[in-house]
């Protein structure tokens, strides 16, 4: 008896430690997780893709017909879906907690919890106090809920696509990777697709979880937009089909023209800035912009400035 105890023990503590992938799938398939394991249309509660990794075992038991289940867990952004599937589908990962396959399955579910707005369970994600801008800047968990709470009101439907990822060092205690993520951010009058390029360190936690200790954007990409030609304030046009490109960077949309303080603060700080009127679902939008720049090494320059000075959110527009 005591050795089937034992043997029990062993088997909860290797269930607790081991992550698990898909096997026996086709590309593009999809395995059903049930609420009981029994197959039935009745007790699909959701389903894994067919490349799903990072699945954790809670416990195995037999059905009826003498098949093996087990109840699983399994992280899709900051949320988890839990349910039972058939145990031949499931395969020890194995190998070095800190492999590219684990960090890009953390990472892909980094990017996927902030399609979500689940604030309190995105804060699993980063070590606090996280450096921003790597050793240039501390932020609090606060200030990580206000900015985020910011930009989920303004932009309430967002998704990421993480498309490139390269560890750039292993130390000790870190790894430094380079990410791009392809997104697209909406609202109920306006959308934005781009790209950006990214630098993360990643720490692990007592449990070998990875977490975001600094992370800095490199590059904020905007896809273009087709417009016609706009009348702006102080008599400046941005035409469609301009010859030679010129660089903006844009600090925000309003419905009416921002507080004569609020622009001041803008020339105070040696910017120049227009105003772009724009109808949009019979609304007059007014885009505000800082510049022009001739060169991206000139936009890029001022952007830092911008975000530091002015509105952290800035980023960069080329007409």
């Amino acid at each position: 008896m005591k050795r089937y105890i034992l043997l029990l023990i062993l088997t909860i503590g290797l269930f607790a430690t081991t992550e698990y992938r898909l096997v026996h799938l086709k590309k593009g398939a999809r395995l059903n997780v049930r609420e009981e394991p029994i197959i039935s249309s009745k007790t699909v509660v959701g389903s894994l893709p067919y490349n799903a990794i990072g699945i954790k075992i809670r416990e195995c038991r037999y059905n009826r017909d003498g098949q093996e289940w087990c109840y699983i867990n399994y992280p899709i952004g900051a949320e988890h879906i839990e349910g039972w599937v058939s145990r031949r589908y499931l395969k020890p990962m194995g190998g070095d907690s800190r492999s590219f396959i684990y960090i890009k399955n953390f990472l892909k579910n980094f990017y996927m919890a902030d399609e979500e707005n689940f604030l309190d369970k995105l804060q699993v994600f980063y070590r606090f106090p996280m450096q921003q801008y790597f050793y240039k800047k501390n932020v609090s968990l606060m200030q990580l809920r206000t900015l985020k709470v910011s930009f989920y009101k303004r932009w309430p439907n967002r998704s990421y696509n993480l498309t490139y990822l390269k560890i750039l060092k292993r130390a000790r205690d870190y790894i430094d990777v380079r990410t791009t993520i392809r997104w697209k951010i909406k609202n109920y009058k306006d959308y934005e697709t781009g790209k950006d390029i990214q630098k993360i360190r990643l720490v692990q936690d007592d449990n070998g979880r990875f977490q975001v200790l600094a992370i800095k954007t490199l590059r904020h990409i905007v896809d273009p937009k087709e417009i016609e030609e706009e009348s702006i304030d102080n008599n400046i046009t941005i035409p469609s089909n301009i010859a030679t490109k010129q660089y903006y960077i844009k600090i925000g949309s309003f419905f009416s023209t921002p507080n004569e303080e609020y622009l001041s603060n803008i020339t105070k700080k040696g910017f120049s800035y227009i105003i772009q009127n724009v109808m949009q679902d019979g609304d007059m939008i007014k885009r505000l912009y800082i510049g022009p720049y001739s060169t991206e090494e000139e936009v890029t320059k001022a952007l830092l400035k911008v975000r530091e000075n002015i509105n952290p959110n800035a980023y960069i527009q080329s007409f």
